[in-house]
């Protein structure tokens, strides 16, 4: 227990297994569910752990490569282009892609969905997540694209 949020310790390859199992359009269908899941469970962590840091973006960026490597969400390493309003993640050892296997598309659906209440946060506005290339894809980490959207159009 983290507060009045719950844990499990789960093997990836069960989880991710279940994914695998399904036909492709259904795959589809359920990362994006999982990813929204991730989204709102996993961000109202992210928003507490922001609260207590007082909105402090770095020590947030700081605690969330802490807390992930401790939960065994692989290794993260951020980097910020805070002119372009853009964050960048690169995650080592990402246990979605380890537990999925190869695959022709990225599968690390709960990481993008926890930062997109990163990159609200972070940026200070509404975001965009992007898995640019992903381990089970054949290459040697996962990275994450997190950019500001644009403010809606006044009326």
């Amino acid at each position: 227990m983290d507060a009045d949020r719950r844990y499990l310790l789960m093997r990836t390859d069960v989880l991710m297994g279940a994914f695998r199992e399904l036909p492709p359009e259904a795959r589809q269908q359920a990362f994006a569910a999982l990813a929204r899941s991730a989204n709102q469970g996993g961000g109202a962590s992210t928003r507490a752990y922001f609260q207590s840091l007082q909105g402090d973006v770095s020590a947030l960026l700081n605690t969330m490569t802490a807390y992930s490597a401790e939960l065994g969400w692989g290794v993260w390493s951020f980097s910020r282009d805070a002119q372009a309003h853009e964050i960048h993640l690169k995650v080592h050892n990402s246990p979605f892609a380890a537990g999925f296997g190869a695959s022709d598309c990225p599968v690390c659906h709960p990481i993008a969905g926890i930062l997109q209440t990163v990159g609200e946060l972070a940026l200070g506005q509404p975001a965009s997540v992007q898995e640019t290339c992903c381990s089970a894809q054949g290459h040697a980490h996962c990275e994450f694209h997190i950019h500001a959207l644009p403010a809606p159009a006044s009326q």
